[in-house]
């Protein structure tokens, strides 16, 4: 019964765990769509803090990763297939790579080191201030309040952090084909052009949403679960790091396999 019983308590908290991420996920849409539109100005402005945090200052540095990795791409591509003709599979290459793959996944890597830790410390410690249960003793929804925002702000800033490390990586990958093999501009965008695909821009944009929505609720949970002291701080950040991590790598192997497999 004991071996029985250590088999079965990790399933048991998994299964708890999902669904109390069902659980803010249905109240969140559930309150979103009873927002009153004296109320819209306010989740706006929160909406923009988190957009300002997770998106604008993240932009530097999403983009110079970006650059720098669609550079390396092809380099590696040009050492590997080096009198094959490497740079009539520019296109293909930065569509397989970059497009499908290590845009969304990279950018939410990006969003989770610096945006999901910080949502977690913040209503960590909201909640250990009792600020939490101020609001909701002065009639301010919680859902409406912290996680609505915060969903919203995320989701936003992961479509156009995407975008801006595509173009980013484009460009590195042209700079590199241009002094490699004096690939003109004309040909490079026309490759990818050719290669890319409508249901690579559909599974870009599913992982967006499911990346979004699984990296804002999973700092939300282990940062609202925070009861008792300041040491949970730290745990509950790593806590989110590391089950958003596996969360945004199971989506991506789900969605990749459901398009392409």
């Amino acid at each position: 019964m004991g071996f029985l019983a250590s088999l079965g308590a990790p399933v048991r908290r998994f299964l708890v765990f999902l669904g109390d991420q069902a659980h803010l996920v249905l109240q969140t849409l559930r309150y979103a769509l009873t927002l009153r539109l004296d109320q819209l100005p306010v989740v706006g402005a929160q909406a923009r803090l988190q957009i300002r945090f997770t998106g604008l200052d993240a932009l530097l540095l999403t983009c110079g990763t970006a650059l720098l990795l669609g550079g390396v791409t092809l380099i590696q591509a040009f050492s590997q297939l080096s009198g094959l003709g490497a740079e009539n599979y520019i296109g293909l290459l930065m569509v397989l790579i970059i497009f499908r793959e290590l845009g969304p996944l990279l950018t939410a890597v990006l969003v989770i080191g610096r945006s999901a830790t910080a949502i977690a410390a913040e209503l960590g410690t909201m909640q250990l201030n009792g600020e939490v249960d101020a609001l909701a003793a002065h009639g301010v929804n919680p859902y409406q309040y912290l996680l609505l925002p915060r969903w919203l702000g995320v989701l936003v800033s992961v479509f156009a952090l995407v975008v801006f490390f595509d173009a980013s990586a484009l460009v590195g990958g042209f700079l590199v084909a241009r002094l490699k093999h004096g690939v003109t501009l004309g040909f490079f965008m026309d490759s990818v052009r050719d290669a890319l695909m409508n249901r690579d821009l559909a599974a870009t944009l599913l992982k967006v949403a499911l990346f979004s929505g699984a990296i804002a609720f999973h700092a939300c949970h282990y940062g609202l679960g925070i009861r008792r002291s300041q040491t949970e701080i730290p745990q509950a950040v790593t806590k989110t790091v590391v089950s958003a991590l596996v969360a945004v790598f199971l989506l991506d192997g789900l969605v990749t396999a459901f398009f392409y497999f």
